[in-house]
């Protein structure tokens, strides 16, 4: 009877369990939500304190949005501090599993990221299906740089085939949402005939556009036409006033053009401590041919008929 009754007991209390365990998994979100109490103060918490930049004390907070299956935003958010490095260490392989998160719950921030971190192979390897799965749907949510990014997968043939009219076609769309990438993109679709008609007015006017909006590789490019005489009368002083401020916000091609005009007195004043600066810059930034460069100059090695030639090339993203 004792036994009857321990094995009467011992299914009850099984059957709690379960039943426990079955109701947990189904609102467990719910049960989450609860927990964190006021859920509206501490995501009005974590965006005030990202806004301040206080990026450590908002990430403790996003980390705790980021767990309710709805929060998208939150999740993006995070993803992207792990991404920028913001508040702690960068974490790639962290920022991507919330990326994937956030886009899965339609985020399209998230989605166009995804495709850029695919298609560079930052932090995973290079998967140009990904990418093209992600950037397709961030462009159908009308995603400016999801367009321009899907774009230049058509533009360069990674993943599909090479296609320079739907390049074009998302580039336009791109731009007319006020994607500055899309517009010197543009410019250089023009520029060769890529898509659409060569034209070099049209080139300068959507490279100007773009950058009359502080576009660091349109300035480039526009440095690039007044020194190669492309588009304007050849002007290397101008064309270094522009490569200056490309160089400024961190574009390595500007840096090291820049630091091989200051290398060889074009443009500028003849200054080797500027040009090696240039070069260090971009070559912590994997700019091959600075490094090249610096090396050479650290090793005061002399200057080659070749290395006198500014071979300066347009750049589209």
């Amino acid at each position: 009877m004792m036994k009857k009754k321990q094995t009467l007991i011992l299914s009850i209390v099984t059957s709690l369990f379960l039943l426990l365990g079955i109701v947990g998994l189904k609102f467990h979100n719910e049960i989450y939500v609860w927990t964190l109490g006021d859920v509206k103060s501490l995501y009005a918490q974590a965006e005030s304190l990202y806004q301040q930049k206080e990026y450590e004390e908002a990430r403790k907070l996003y980390a705790k949005l980021a767990g309710i299956d709805s929060a998208s935003r939150c999740q993006y958010v995070l993803g992207d501090m792990y991404f920028q490095g913001q508040g702690g260490e960068r974490d790639y392989e962290k920022a991507r599993k919330l990326f994937i998160q956030a886009a899965e719950g339609g985020n399209a921030d998230a989605q166009n990221n995804l495709g850029y971190i695919y298609t560079m192979g930052i932090g995973t390897d290079t998967d140009f299906h990904e990418a093209k799965k992600w950037l397709r749907m961030g462009a159908a949510q009308s995603h400016p740089q999801a367009m321009v990014g899907l774009g230049s997968l058509y533009r360069n043939g990674w993943g599909v085939l090479k296609d320079y009219k739907e390049a074009f076609k998302l580039y336009r769309r791109a731009a007319a949402h006020g994607n500055t990438d899309a517009m010197n993109n543009l410019g250089y679709m023009h520029t060769f005939g890529y898509g659409t008609y060569t034209s070099i007015r049209d080139a300068l006017y959507y490279i100007q556009k773009s950058a009359a909006l502080n576009n660091p590789v349109a300035l480039y490019n526009i440095g690039t036409f007044y020194i190669e005489g492309h588009g304007f009368q050849k002007d290397l002083a101008k064309g270094a006033e522009y490569l200056t401020k490309a160089a400024q916000q961190g574009l390595p091609a500007a840096q090291f053009n820049l630091g091989r005009m200051f290398q060889l007195g074009k443009g500028v004043p003849q200054d080797d401590q500027e040009a090696k600066r240039l070069f260090r810059q971009a070559s912590a930034q994997g700019h091959q041919l600075a490094t090249d460069f610096l090396i050479k100059m650290e090793a005061k090695d002399s200057i080659s008929v070749n290395d006198t030639i500014l071979e300066m090339k347009m750049i589209a993203r």
